[in-house]
């Protein structure tokens, strides 16, 4: 018997158990395999009362999405629908807390689309999404359906790279002293001058927020701290600090620029939750809705504890319970960033096949998808005996483990960006 006969023998009768495994793990797949519909705000099909369940039951909800698609908050909308009247009241969204807090004062407003255009014609590349026509209608539906107490709308990100100019007209809102205020005038007007080349251009690393010098930044920084209140000063450091995480993200330091997102996230979250603990005497009902990775319990694919572990850990000591469902379309045409100043533009994908997919390991879920509508796994029933349904892709498995259900939209068409 030759030596590498032997060894071919035994790789085939190690492998040969995991095989078995996998058939059983595809089995649990299809036995927690439901359909689901979406029409005019409301879901049906067999997914929808195991969707009610679990939500009745939750009291942080958080949906991870992919951006620039109309059909995610169209689903999005079917929650607040049945969320509102339980007592949701309060949307954490992927927004700075100056953006969000402009579109609080537009949301229900029969004029609100146009004010949100005129205000990104003053302040362009302040507002992240929800410049997108269906992203407002949703927020709209939230605050309409959010009976019994006042609707809230949480920003918890860092500003969006454009924002600059909008931070500092706050600023010089709060009356700083004189020294201060030329200084906020002088850089508001290489702001402009920023975004006019950055336009040209189409390059985000043109504008203020990335171009501006060190030196001109500390500079007004000292004068905040000599001649400003707190407020003021809290206006500067959202610019530092968005300015630093676009800035390590720029220069390949993904990796701390994701932890300081992250942190500054959480921190975020805990001030309003603190701010709300207070005004309403107890644990707030919240829904959250940011891209898929920000959502996972546990650790992403970004090798990071994000916003969605702090939350799954808090209603882990509260004892009540926290939802987190994945939302994903798997090819077709979404709306992407097409450079600073420019529209928007349906890009064509597809999640199963492009090189540079982020989900290649959800493809036997892709493969499983109902022929009609859409798909919703229910990844919990996965979980049970998880060793005994043999090898499972480390990605797909912090999937399993990360999010509770994952909704798949069989083909996705691109959002609407507002004129």
């Amino acid at each position: 018997m030759s030596k590498a006969w032997f060894v071919a023998c035994v790789v085939c009768l190690v492998l040969a158990p995991a095989f078995a495994q996998s058939d059983a793990f595809l089995a649990r797949l299809q036995e927690n395999r439901y359909d689901l519909a979406v029409h005019d705000g409301e879901w049906s099909g067999s997914a929808a009362p195991v969707l009610r369940e679990a939500m009745a039951r939750a009291q942080y909800i958080l949906l991870g999405e992919d951006h620039g698609l109309a059909e995610i908050p169209a689903f999005a909308t079917a929650v607040c629908t049945l969320a509102g009247p339980q007592g949701f009241h309060t949307l954490a969204v992927e927004t700075g807390p100056l953006a969000a807090e402009a579109l609080t004062g537009w949301v229900g407003r029969k004029d609100g689309t146009e004010r949100l255009v005129a205000f990104e014609k003053q302040y362009p590349a302040t507002i992240a999404f929800y410049n997108f026509q269906q992203e407002f209608d949703w927020l709209s539906h939230c605050a309409q359906k959010a009976r019994g107490g006042q609707f809230h709308l949480w920003g918890l990100d860092q500003e969006l790279m454009g924002a600059s100019g909008l931070i500092l007209a706050r600023i010089l809102e709060t009356h700083p002293g004189k020294n201060a205020e030329q200084a906020v005038r002088r850089l508001m007007q290489k702001n402009d001058q920023a975004y006019a080349a950055a336009s040209q251009s189409g390059s985000p690393g043109e504008i203020f927020m990335m171009s501006a010098s060190d030196d001109e930044l500390k500079e007004l920084d000292t004068l905040l701290h000599k001649e400003a209140n707190p407020a003021a000063q809290g206006l500067f450091r959202s610019l530092l600090v968005s300015r630093e995480i676009y800035q390590k993200n720029m220069n390949g330091s993904g990796f701390d620029s994701n932890r300081q997102r992250a942190l500054l996230m959480k921190t975020n979250f805990e001030w309003n939750y603190q701010q709300a603990l207070r005004s309403e005497g107890g644990p707030p009902k919240i829904l959250f809705k940011f891209g898929a990775w920000h959502v996972y319990k546990g650790f992403n694919p970004l090798h990071n504890n994000d916003l969605g572990n702090l939350v799954a850990e808090l209603a882990d000591g509260q004892g009540t319970q926290s939802l987190h469902i994945a939302v994903l379309a798997v090819k077709g045409s979404q709306l992407r960033f097409a450079g600073i100043g420019r529209p928007f533009q349906p890009v064509q994908f597809n999640l199963a096949e492009d090189k540079d997919s982020d989900f290649p390991y959800l493809k036997p879920l892709f493969e499983r998808q109902i022929k009609e509508g859409w798909t919703v796994f229910d990844l919990r029933g996965l979980r049970r005996g998880f060793r005994s349904l043999g090898p499972v892709d480390k990605d797909l498995e912090r999937l399993i483990f990360g999010c509770d259900f994952l909704v798949l939209i069989p083909q996705g068409t691109p959002s609407r960006q507002m004129p």
